[in-house]
């Protein structure tokens, strides 16, 4: 009875706030939605120990649930993508692109405004109706390259020698530090994803853009435009200033009107634009108090990034900059117990890390699997270590363009003796126990250590392999055969049993509220995890001393976790 006064009280409020804002003009009739794009989009917003701030940009989630609102609202009849110098990865742009797509679907009419682009922003534009360009700007459509850097010469110089051992042929993220060029397994498993990813961009802009793939190559291979060669091309369609927006927007309703085709547009109101920011506001008190009219529901948010480590998450201003096992597992059992919260969606966007963490936390999403549904959403990245604790979830969605798999693991430690005899250092080291320096940066592993060192981590990747077959599914030998530390794009994963659909955020909620018996319809609570960290806490106190806090010197990392499950490289736009 309370819970039901409380809720009456609530929608009267916030319809008395809508109710005054018409009377007093704050509330201007908007047909029009323009959205900036630019920078960096997070894939989880979350501010180290300043809670009271607020990230200055939407992030993914926020960004998505945005553009389904635009496409639900019956408002709009247009929406203004201005885009500028991206920088986010490419699962992220995938998902987005499939929401301008839906845009387009529900009716309404997407433009896309480009003061300047390359392949990230051309390939996220292309997705819409029409695509703008500024006079001055150039077009960079050049494609997709993918560079190793090697620092074993260097590493050589310096008197330095790294001591790698890996399981699985293609585990390849020691041989920057042991090798000079690509190994023929390196080469053959990134020649496979760059195909792979290329091939998305072309199928996609010929799609969009209603042309064939044979011209869509072509095009990339000529990689620069001006501004009037892109027009020309058929790759964008406007060329002006951003003030001519709503010229052309006026222009089209226009010839729609002329050519007697049925749109959503009126032709016979302006064009009205409302801001990202007032509109969220406005829809988003309209939501809450349509919520309202439903039972409650709320599910968890977790956003899994950067590399996994033992210990606490750290976040910074954009974003997640690794994630702690300790806190993951803190966070779970929260969930896991609280009897609000119905579901649990996971976004892993990590390169892996320590083995142990990545099994600590995998061990746990299990736990949380048998009392609530897990839905995994993978990022740009879930490999390795990413993709060990994505395997424990109910359903796990990818991108075609997510960089997954890279089931192997490495072992190994940096010797410095060589450099240490070029600056004129020495050291005695003085043990009990046979073992006791193995780690130490003055002593190489002897044939006994490395044999060892080999052993262990061929145990922990047969266990890995023998999870992914489990969790999946799958047999041992079917696992092993994709597995050898080989990474796949989400595409090729889900061909090989690794990942179940293909999906973003969206389509992930979808299947979560599905789950737990909810119409896709339903408006649900979304509580998110991490947390930002409080003042009070002492780790976040600790963040504010110099260097960060730390009152220990760092070592290497091999130190703590002697095994480590990470991507064995990084794929950039260049």
């Amino acid at each position: 009875m309370i819970r039901f006064l409380f809720r009456s009280i609530t929608r009267c409020v916030l319809w008395t706030i809508d109710l005054l804002a018409r009377l007093t003009g704050r509330h201007r009739p908007y047909n029009t939605l323009q959205i900036e794009l630019t920078g960096h989009i997070a894939e989880a917003g979350v501010l180290g120990f300043l809670p009271f701030r607020r990230p200055v940009a939407p992030d993914l989630f926020a960004l998505t649930t945005l553009l389904r609102w635009a496409r639900e609202d019956e408002q709009l009849s247009a929406v203004v993508l201005i885009i500028d110098n991206l920088d986010t990865g490419w699962a992220r742009l995938q998902n987005l692109r499939r929401s301008i797509q839906a845009l387009r679907q529900a009716g309404k009419y997407v433009l896309v405004y480009l003061a300047e682009g390359g392949t990230q922003e051309y390939y996220l534009a292309s997705a819409a109706n029409a695509v703008a360009m500024a006079p001055a700007g150039h077009l960079t459509v050049t494609g997709l390259a993918a560079e190793t850097m090697f620092f074993k010469g260097a590493l050589d110089k310096l008197g330095i020698e790294a001591q790698v051992t890996q399981a699985g042929q293609y585990k390849s993220a020691g041989e920057p530090f042991t090798r000079t060029s690509l190994s023929e397994p390196h080469r053959e498993m990134m020649n496979s994803l760059l195909d792979d990813l290329y091939d998305q961009i072309v199928e996609g802009v010929a799609a969009t853009r209603n042309t064939d793939k044979a011209t869509v190559r072509d095009l990339i291979d000529q990689g620069l435009f001006l501004p009037h060669e892109a027009q020309e091309a058929g790759l964008i369609d406007q060329i002006g200033y951003e003030d001519d927006i709503p010229h052309w927007l006026e222009s089209r309703k226009g010839q729609t009107e002329k050519a007697g085709q049925v749109d959503s547009v009126n032709a016979a109101e302006s064009v009205q634009v409302i801001e990202t920011g007032a509109y969220l506001r406005r829809r988003g008190r309209l939501m809450r108090r349509q919520a309202l009219r439903y039972p409650p529901a709320r599910i968890a948010f977790m956003a899994v990034g950067g590399t996994i480590t033992r210990g606490e998450t750290e976040t910074g201003s954009d974003g997640i900059q690794s994630t702690g096992s300790g806190s993951v597992i803190r966070d779970l059992r929260y969930i896991r117990e609280n009897p609000d919260i119905a579901g649990v969606l996971i976004r892993v966007s990590s390169p892996g890390g320590s083995g142990l963490a990545s099994d600590l936390v995998w061990h746990e999403i299990l736990q949380t699997k048998e009392e609530k549904p897990v839905i995994i959403s993978l990022g740009d990245v879930a490999a390795s270590g990413g993709y060990y604790i994505a395997l424990a979830g109910t359903t796990v969605f990818a991108e075609e363009g997510t960089v997954t798999g890279s089931i192997g693991v490495i072992a190994g430690k940096a010797v410095l003796q060589g450099l240490y005899a070029q600056l004129g250092l020495d050291k005695e080291i003085l043990t009990r126990g046979k073992r006791a320096a193995l780690f130490s940066d003055y002593l190489a592993f002897g044939p006994a250590e490395q044999e060892r060192m080999n052993s262990e981590i061929q145990s922990f990747y047969r266990d890995f392999v023998k999870k992914v077959a489990q969790c999946r599914s799958l047999s041992y030998e079917a696992v092993d055969a994709c597995a050898q530390g080989r990474v796949w794009s989400g595409r090729q994963a889900v061909a090989r049993g690794l990942v179940d659909r293909i999906g973003g955020l969206e389509e992930a909620l979808a299947e979560l509220k599905y789950r737990v018996g909810l119409p896709d319809y339903w408006p649900v609570g979304v509580e998110r995890f991490p947390k930002p960290a409080s003042l009070l806490r002492f780790p976040s106190l600790l963040r504010l001393l110099p260097l960060g806090g730390r009152v220990h010197g760092t070592g290497w990392p091999w130190e703590r976790d002697r095994i480590w499950a990470i991507l064995p490289f990084s794929l950039r736009f260049l």
